[in-house]
């Protein structure tokens, strides 16, 4: 069964889902134990991201146990069992899949599916997601994101798409449950740039989230 959100869960006890989309392997495990340090608790590793389940494993076995640990762009029933036996506990994607959805009941982790339409949002919900990822939030901005939760208060809304710590507390303010945070937040952290920026990053995204609740 598809877990739904639990109160004090990481996501809604920090509202922030870091999501680490690389191009190449060498530096996952950096930014992502960066990212612990300065206080996010929900880390997903995109499953294009090189060598994602190897990474998942080690970070799994490295990082606190409260440190929530995903994967992205799970499309298929495959990604979803690999993923999970790797050491997921919760499943992210950018569109909605009843096959992904029996895969991660089956194996009891959370699912995040894709959705930008009112229908698209009932459907994903429908089919047991734990919040429903509303993507690409930046196409249509927090004030879509107001209206789309007003019928909707019955489900976790987790926008993500272009939202860093400057734009986070508007869709927190418009009813999100949480953010997933990428390339601005990210920056260029994977390709060798500085960890230091990315902790500062994190921290003014978590505090930005924190005052807008």
């Amino acid at each position: 069964m598809i877990p739904r959100l639990a109160p004090g869960c990481a996501l809604t006890s920090t509202g922030v889902v870091a999501v680490v989309r690389g191009t190449r392997a060498g530096r996952v495990a950096d930014v992502l134990d960066t990212l612990a340090d300065a206080g996010v608790r929900c880390l997903e590793i995109t499953l294009n991201t090189p060598g994602a389940l190897a990474e998942l494993r080690a970070a799994r076995d490295r990082l606190p146990g409260d440190v929530e640990l995903g994967a992205g762009t799970v499309r298929t029933a495959a990604d979803a069992s690999a993923a999970a036996g790797a050491g997921a506990s919760f499943l992210v994607a950018p569109d909605t899949s009843a096959e992904v959805a029996d895969k991660a009941g089956e194996h009891g982790v959370a699912y995040f599916p894709g959705a930008l339409t009112p229908g698209e949002v009932a459907r994903a919900w429908e089919l047991g997601a734990t919040a429903v990822k509303v993507f690409p939030a930046n196409a249509l901005g927090p004030r879509y994101l107001r209206d789309l939760a007003e019928p909707f208060r019955d489900i976790p809304l987790l926008p993500t798409g272009g939202i860093g710590p400057d734009t986070a507390a508007g869709y927190i303010e418009a009813g999100a449950v949480a953010v997933g945070a990428g390339g601005s937040l990210i920056g260029d952290a994977l390709d060798g740039g500085s960890l230091t920026e990315l902790a500062d990053r994190a921290g003014r995204l978590l505090a930005a989230v924190e005052a807008a609740r």
